[in-house]
């Protein structure tokens, strides 16, 4: 549908998942990473993405008990989200206190200064559950941001720096009597965490038309499982009052869920995530991280700069259409993400385009949910038609 067709009463919201640029180190201009999608992404009223750097020269690298890259990367690589004309950004992840204090409050700071507004990360907590509202057409839309994959003291306080939290506790339970076989893993999100979310949703519902929750949660890498904490959040948060949820975090794209008319995507996927491979880890560092389950592909030539299986060059941009009574379609764009991890819209004819659609199928079907065919959008309803 394009934005001709748009009723003039209702807005248009674009939302991406995972943005990690840096261009600036690779000696290249920072508007190459979105050369592909930018006009595209400027089509909307609204454009979010979820921001995986910190952009500073400040800070120190924080203690982490696990071995992985590290977020910093120089301010000037702003210029990419500039260029691609994101106006919302979340920054609220794993790695937004990877350098403390100083390059979290230069990110807010710097991202504030290009006219984008940003939410999920504040120098408190209060900072950090605090909404950004939209106003386009008469019509308010209201942002907020959570993070459930934060390392031990990445959280906000009263009175520390830090992430917008929902922390969640795993435990491991026997589903067989045969020693060896897997066990069936629970996962509970803290209660006081899930209830402060509530009531900044809550809060928020009177002061807007419509509200979207990001979400930096779930499992990496697994095409498509679901951790057991995440529908019970996102269902906790629609019936809050919560409009819409953005997931992403795990690096490849999952089931999209529609709940009581509300779409949660459970996760978009990487969206132009540059891989910081010669970012080293501090020395001696032991690696805890990796296991083998999330490592079942072969390295392809050539794919140094973005690393990973097939499936996590798939990615989407969700694209929905509210006015003030709400929702009113809810459809995303199928995309690919290239060797140098720019991310490329796809057409109906492009045999990608059908690659990204089979690949969610199955897990849409199992929430419920029907994808179809529109142009070179794919609608989302429930599988008994209609949202």
């Amino acid at each position: 549908m394009s934005n001709k067709a748009v009723a003039g009463n209702t807005i248009v919201i674009h939302a991406v998942g995972d943005v990690g640029p840096r261009r600036i180190e690779y000696g290249e201009p920072p508007d190459t990473l979105f050369t592909m999608v930018h006009e595209k992404i400027k089509e909307a009223d609204v454009s979010f993405c979820q921001l995986e750097r910190s952009f500073s020269t400040r800070g120190c690298l924080q203690y982490r008990d696990h071995n992985t890259w590290y977020g910093r990367v120089h301010p000037d690589n702003v210029k990419a989200l500039v260029f691609a004309g994101f106006n919302v950004v979340s920054n609220a992840s794993n790695h937004a206190f990877d350098y403390g204090p100083d390059a979290m409050l230069d990110t807010i700071d710097i991202l504030r200064q290009n006219n984008m507004q940003v939410i999920g990360v504040g120098k408190n907590i209060a900072e950090a559950r605090k909404p950004v509202i939209v106003e386009r057409k008469g019509i308010r839309a209201g942002f907020l941001a959570y993070c459930s994959v934060l390392p031990v003291e990445y959280e906000a306080r009263e009175e520390k720096t830090g992430v917008t939290p929902i922390r969640v506790s795993t435990y491991y339970e026997a589903q067989e009597y045969q020693a060896g076989t897997p066990p069936k893993i629970i996962t509970v999100p803290l209660e006081a965490d899930v209830l402060a979310m509530e009531e900044d949703i809550r809060k928020l519902r009177s002061q807007v038309d419509i509200i979207m929750v990001s979400m930096h949660w779930g499992i990496h890498h697994i095409a498509g499982v679901l951790a057991m904490y995440q529908p019970e959040v996102g269902h906790r948060a629609i019936d809050a009052g919560a409009d819409l949820i953005i997931g992403h975090h795990a690096h490849v794209v999952k089931g999209i869920e529609i709940y009581k008319g509300k779409p949660i995507f459970y996760s978009v996927g990487n969206f132009a995530q540059e891989t910081p491979q010669h970012i080293k880890p501090p020395k001696d560092m032991v690696d805890h991280s990796t296991s083998a389950v999330y490592k079942k592909w072969q390295e392809e030539p050539g794919w140094d700069r973005y690393k990973g299986a097939r499936d996590k060059r798939y990615t989407m941009m969700a694209r929905i259409i509210a006015g003030k009574e709400g929702i009113r379609r809810v459809s995303f764009l199928p995309g690919f993400v290239n060797k140098k991890a720019e991310p490329e819209f796809l057409t109906r004819s492009d045999e990608r385009f059908a690659e990204v659609l089979h690949y969610l199928e199955p897990w849409c079907k199992e929430l419920g949910t029907a994808l179809a065919v529109e142009g070179d959008e794919i609608v989302v309803s429930r599988t008994s038609g209609g949202l």
